[in-house]
């Protein structure tokens, strides 16, 4: 599975952009553009994408769109002396690939660019870390009402997912992060088509949040019923869900990263309340220190796993979104039109 590290990418308000969360304003020089670096590896061998692009000069077009950065030498090495090439893909300009790539424990590793221009940047050397295991999965359903943007009360069902993990066994003092997809099953209405399809679409369900811990904290070393994400309970519960959790052990320095991240997220203060200051990543132009990317490149231990549910075993039936309706849903008429949909039966997929 490739693998790229911001499904979406918690970058945009370093710069001021918006492209998943609230605009700040910092102290950046908005005529000159920034490096955006987006990638990682892990201990799980796989393909694995890095983005590069270039912000936006501020007034300039549309502020929100990054540029991609095109013709660049990417290369991972080791302080050992491997060097591990990515290859830019033909069809995603700025997306740059390593394939067949496993980290090693006994080995730190950091990541070199070289831009067209001549810019060169390399991120901080990191170590892994020892993974944790996930031992048990929970989910509770709750109500929230709440106003919506006319004024009227809206009350929406919603199914929080909770981990217990046991960290007892890490060598190093255990920091903690998870990244949680969704994926659904949905079929095309009768009647609209004389053979409809079904689809698997998959969803990014932890779009403006930063789920981190850490668990140094803990007293006996467990952790129990942590929130890692959380999701409306609808119609993608009608046949079957899956949640595909990754649980990263992350170093201090990253989880501090991803901890102002979230402050930052969070944010919920008044007009007169002082501006964030800057998230600063681990990436730097080695010819001028002064010169930081934006984006964190993560080397990580990575514990995965896969959990299905479906709305009769959280409590109740849930009806599905397409059947025979005036006016066809959207997707329901051709659900390959969804995002990320394909009518492709995963290999892993409970039948």
């Amino acid at each position: 599975m490739k693998q790229l590290f911001f499904s979406s990418i918690f970058l945009g308000f370093l710069l001021g952009l918006s492209a998943c969360i609230d605009e700040i304003k910092l102290n950046v020089d908005t005529e000159q553009r920034t490096l955006v670096v987006d990638g990682f590896v892990t201990d799980n061998l796989g393909d694995f994408q890095l983005k590069l692009s270039q912000s936006a000069i501020f007034g300039v077009g549309n502020d929100n769109i990054l540029d991609p950065e095109s013709g660049a030498m990417v290369t991972l090495s080791d302080t050992d002396g491997g060097s591990y090439p990515y290859t830019e893909l033909e069809e995603d300009a700025g997306i740059y690939e390593l394939k067949e790539f496993k980290a090693e424990r006994a080995k730190t590793y950091f990541i070199d660019i070289v831009l067209q221009n001549g810019k060169h940047y390399q991120s901080k050397p990191s170590k892994l870390r020892s993974s944790s295991k996930i031992d048990n999965i929970s989910y509770t359903v709750s109500e929230n009402t709440f106003r919506n943007n006319v004024g009227d009360l809206v009350t929406e069902e919603r199914i929080a997912l909770k981990i217990d993990t046991d960290v007892r066994a890490a060598v190093e003092p255990p920091f903690l992060r998870w990244r949680v997809e969704g994926e659904y099953v949905i079929r095309e209405a009768g009647g609209v088509n004389l053979n409809p399809k079904r689809c698997f679409v998959t969803n990014n369900l932890d779009q403006n949040v930063v789920s981190v811990f850490d668990a140094s904290a803990l007293n006996d070393g467990t952790l129990k019923n942590q929130e890692i994400a959380s999701t409306l309970l609808n119609f993608r519960f009608t046949e079957k869900f899956c949640f595909h959790i990754s649980q990263y052990s992350i170093s201090e320095d990253e989880f501090n990263y991803w901890k102002n991240i979230k402050e930052v997220i969070e944010i919920n203060g008044s007009l007169f309340d002082p501006p964030p200051g800057t998230v600063v990543g681990n990436i730097r132009n080695i010819d001028n220190p002064d010169e930081i990317a934006v984006g964190y490149f993560s080397v990580a231990s990575i514990f995965f796993l896969r959990d299905f549910v479906n709305g009769d075993e959280l409590g109740g039936t849930i009806g599905p979104k397409c059947g025979r309706w005036q006016e066809i849903p959207f997707g329901c008429d051709n659900c390959l039109n969804l995002n990320n949909s394909t009518t492709e039966v995963p290999d892993y997929w409970e039948l």
